[in-house]
């Protein structure tokens, strides 16, 4: 019998049913076989390159351009930087704040003075 190539064997599936099926090996892999770091390296997996190692090959149908989807790790990484960001710029506020602060108690403290025998009289 001859042997078929490579493209003959992969099958082919679209884009969206190919995340469907790395999200169900993510699950079977965590939950079935209780491995959480192997279902942390098949999530953080490219669909490219889970597809390349599956021997799938993607199709797209209606030819319909879809932006790629951050995996989780990266999700937590900009979790984590805009955090950081949150933080300093709630600090700088707080700066701000005490600053303005200082000010405007100079300010309310002299025109006390003025203000209290007007509203007296």
């Amino acid at each position: 019998m001859p042997k078929k190539s490579n493209t003959a064997n992969m099958k082919e599936l679209t884009r969206e049913q190919l995340e469907n099926r790395k999200a169900q090996a993510v699950r079977f892999t965590r939950n079935v076989l209780d491995d959480d770091d192997r279902a942390d390296e098949i999530e953080d997996e490219s669909l490219e390159d889970y597809a390349e190692r599956r021997h799938i090959t993607i199709t797209n149908p209606k030819g319909v351009m879809r932006m790629a989807t951050p995996t989780r790790r990266e999700l937590l990484e900009r979790i984590e930087e805009l955090e950081i960001e949150n933080a300093d710029l709630e600090s700088r506020l707080d700066e701000i704040a005490g600053i303005v602060g200082d000010e405007e108690e100079d300010e309310e403290g002299s025109g006390e003075e003025e203000d209290e025998p007007l509203g007296e009289e």
